[in-house]
Order: structure tokens, then sequence, then C-alpha cells
């Protein structure tokens, strides 16, 4: 049995560590390359949703399903579903409906200092408008803190999807 989070999964989460500590260790005065970068780790934060999401849930069905299940599911990952609270929360509700309350749950919970369904779907959108060419009042700022974001989501679909885990027991609110 291979270990869990998945080496990708892994490998992903690092690459963006990476890359939003060389966006904080950069110099203010450094404009367009802020820029450039900060547009770079919203793209890169979004996509690592997303490669999460597949890449867990593919190894999980992998795990708990008979073939002709798992090839199904697998069928429907990877094709360019996108990231925004409501689909993320769509897919796990496709799972059980238990996991979508849960996720709901997680991307609301405001304890914190800010609001992560917000956050998530101010990175999808952000990322929307990059991809059009647009986006250029974004900074460093956002895109740190959408980062850390991406990282707390794709933390939750790891332990939610861990096929070692008791599928009815909870997944924690904090990441």
């Amino acid at each position: 049995m291979t270990s869990w989070p998945p080496a990708a999964v892994r490998s992903r989460k690092q690459d963006l560590l990476e890359l939003t500590t060389v966006l904080q260790g950069l110099d203010p005065k450094a404009g367009d390359l802020t820029v450039a970068l900060s547009r770079y780790t919203i793209v890169r934060a979004a996509g690592y949703i997303e490669a999460v999401r597949d890449d867990v849930a593919d190894l999980f069905v992998s795990r708990v399903a008979i073939d002709l299940v798992t090839n199904r599911i697998r069928s429907g990952l990877r094709g360019g579903q996108g990231v925004r609270p409501a689909q993320l929360i769509d897919f796990v509700q496709s799972f059980h409906p238990e996991w979508a309350i849960e996720l709901t749950d997680f991307l609301d919970d405001d304890s914190g200092l800010r609001n992560r369904r917000s956050d998530l779907g101010a990175l999808v959108n952000a990322r929307k408008k990059i991809a059009h060419g647009d986006g250029d009042s974004v900074g460093p700022s956002h895109a740190l803190r959408w980062a850390s974001t991406a990282q707390e989501v794709g933390g939750w679909l790891v332990k939610r999807f861990d096929p070692s885990r008791d599928f009815y027991s909870r997944v924690s609110t904090t990441p």
C-alpha cells in the first residue's frame, strides 16, 4: 500500500510552499517581478487544489472500490472541473452527502482572521482574470493569503480522502 498522502500531492504542496517563500522574500521594489510572481502564485494555488482533489480521489477509489467503479470515477477526474466552493462541495457530495456538510463547515469556519469560502472564491476569480489577461490589481498579500487558503483546502481534501480513515468520522475544521 502506498503512503498517504500520495507523493505527487506532497511534491505539489512543497512546490507551492517554495513559491510562496520566494514571493514573501522579494524586495518590495521588485515591481514587475512581484506582480508576475503574484499572478503565477495565484494560478499555481488554484491548480494545486485541482490536482490534489483529483489525485486523492483517484487513489481513494482505487483502494476502496472495485475496478468498474474506479474506472467510472476516474473518467470524471482531470477534466477541468473547477474549484469554486460550490464545485468542490458538489464534488465531495458525489462521494457522500455528509462530506459536503463537513466541507461546507470547513469553508465557512471564520474563527480565524479570514473566511476560506470567500478566499477560495476570490482565488478562482483572480485566476480567471489572469487567464484572460487582466489581474493587474493582484498583489503579493492577496496571492500569499489565497495560497495559504489553497494549502488548507488541499489539506482538508487529503484528510477526507485518506482511505485509512473511518469514512464516517468527521474531518476537523482546523487545518
